[in-house]
């Protein structure tokens, strides 16, 4: 039986982080690290956008920057100004790049090519299997997801799945100052769907679809939507596509399982996506910042304060059931609020008194009735 200090499973984003923090914080020091994964992570696979004040860990990979987004819904069109907030972009391959390079100069971190199964915590150490052998951890993180039926979860939910073009134009098209943060402009079917416009100059972009529901297109049905969406609102002469990119988040406010004694989960299958917008980069760098700092006596694994659940949950029920359109929903709560107080409020960071107001400023009676049937 092999014994380690710390054992990483999964080299994505949830498990390099968390090394990444381990290091800055002068936590692996003495220590055997083992880090797990089937390949190791690398290339542009996705990107990762987020609002942030200020500099945030990983500050000096932002490949682009916004401090003006829009929004629209066909009837409502909003420009807002971030600051103190700004919209930020990473790419998966400058963030791979970093932190590999930083990982690779540990001797102490041992990576594996495989899978790891079968966790059982006791009462000082996790027990873990690779390869049909047994090891030993004092610590054992896991992103490995944890597949959920929305069928069978009484939380509310909705997969957020998208598709992105990564485009150069022929013709200047793009305001690069300006990203578009939801344009509900495409038909809704019965759902949220929306695209975002991320540009990087007057001629590149990423054009997205994002589509809040439970029943997925094919890869042509997505392409469809992204090709008529530029025909009809950015561009009618020439551009190519330099790169895509796809995925699925789930967002819910099922209680993940967030820990086991040291068996502790991370990422998407720790609940680190923010239920109620799908976004997840910052609140997990937040939480995982939190876990190394407190190392080896961790005491709060949350990502999302619990108050925030709820109104996750309200938000999502309303959603889920239709009460309320999200084109409406979305846009008027730039509309009526200072997009710090909304952006505080996505990130988690809101006092109580912001979370009033904001509040006040939405269908007060379907909110209302909404979150006391959640709460109860």
């Amino acid at each position: 039986m092999s014994d380690y200090d710390i054992a990483v499973i999964g080299g994505g984003l949830a498990g390099l982080s968390l090394l990444y923090h381990l290091e800055r914080a002068g936590k692996l020091a003495g220590q055997r690290v083992l880090l797990v994964d089937p390949e190791r992570k690398e290339g542009h696979d996705r990107t990762w956008s987020y609002w942030d004040r200020g500099e945030g860990p990983f500050e000096e990979l932002v490949h682009y920057r916004w401090n003006q987004v829009m929004l629209d819904n066909g009837e409502v069109r909003c420009s807002c100004a971030l600051r103190p907030y700004a919209y930020k972009l990473i790419l998966s391959s400058d963030f791979y790049a970093h932190v590999n390079a930083i990982i690779d100069r540990l001797p102490q971190v041992e990576r594996r090519f495989t899978t790891a199964d079968q966790f059982l915590p006791g009462p000082e150490r996790v027990h873990f299997r690779m390869q049909g052998e047994a090891y030993t951890a004092t610590h054992l993180f896991s992103s490995l997801p944890h597949p959920l039926d929305y069928r069978e979860v009484n939380q509310p939910y909705l997969d957020q799945h998208f598709r992105g073009w990564f485009v150069e134009t022929e013709a200047d098209t793009f305001d690069p100052e300006t990203a578009t943060m939801m344009d509900f402009r495409t038909p809704q079917e019965g759902e949220t769907r929306f695209f975002y416009v991320l540009p990087f100059s007057k001629r590149r972009a990423l054009v997205e679809i994002a589509i809040f529901s439970n029943h997925h297109l094919t890869t042509e049905g997505y392409d469809e939507l992204i090709r008529q969406y530029l025909h009809d609102h950015w561009t009618r002469e020439g551009y190519r596509i330099t790169h895509t990119e796809a995925g699925n988040i789930p967002m819910t406010t099922y209680t993940y399982p967030r820990r086991r004694g040291n068996l502790i989960y991370i990422g998407l299958g720790g609940g680190a996506a923010r239920p109620s917008t799908g976004y997840t980069f910052h609140g997990l760098q937040r939480q995982l910042a939190r876990v190394a700092r407190d190392f080896p006596v961790i005491r709060d694994t949350r990502v999302w304060p619990e108050r925030h659940l709820l109104y996750d949950a309200t938000l999502l029920r309303i959603l889920q059931e239709g009460k309320l359109p999200g084109d409406l929903l979305f846009v008027n709560l730039f509309r009526d609020n200072p997009p710090a107080r909304v952006l505080a409020f996505l990130n988690g960071e809101s006092t109580l008194w912001q979370e009033m107001r904001l509040m006040a400023t939405t269908p007060v009676g379907v909110f209302g009735t909404t979150f006391v049937r959640e709460l109860l």
